[in-house]
């Protein structure tokens, strides 16, 4: 039987690929994606104690108000940067970070010409 950990390589790599693009999701740390019927957030977390962590959760439609699983590790688990790769994924597309750092080095070439010519 699969489990959302286990599509955990799939949303990286579709994501990696393009294939899935991600939005602002749950507050200023967390990040969707929706395909087909299904949304797919990720949100980086920090209980009492400090403790800090990331989450993964399905639900069936953009507007579902609860998730029908989730899986989410702390940082002291060895499971943890299989979370922390798709958080940063997320992350990178949803702040469109890779289109930013295209435009800075071309800025930067304008600005002072480029060194690698």
């Amino acid at each position: 039987m699969k489990t959302l950990e286990d599509l955990i390589p799939k949303l990286v790599e579709k994501t990696r690929d393009g294939s899935l693009s991600w939005s602002q999701g749950i507050g200023n740390d967390g990040y969707k994606t929706t395909f087909g019927k299904y949304r797919v957030d990720v949100w980086q977390w920090q209980d009492e104690d400090e403790t800090e962590g990331i989450t993964v959760g399905l639900k069936i439609g953009d507007n579902a108000t609860d998730f029908i699983d989730k899986v989410y590790y702390d940082t002291y688990s060895s499971r943890y940067s299989r979370l922390d790769d798709l958080y940063s994924m997320a992350r990178r597309s949803a702040l469109k970070i890779d289109k930013i750092i295209e435009d800075v080095d071309v800025e930067l070439d304008k600005t002072f010409g480029s060194l690698f010519d």
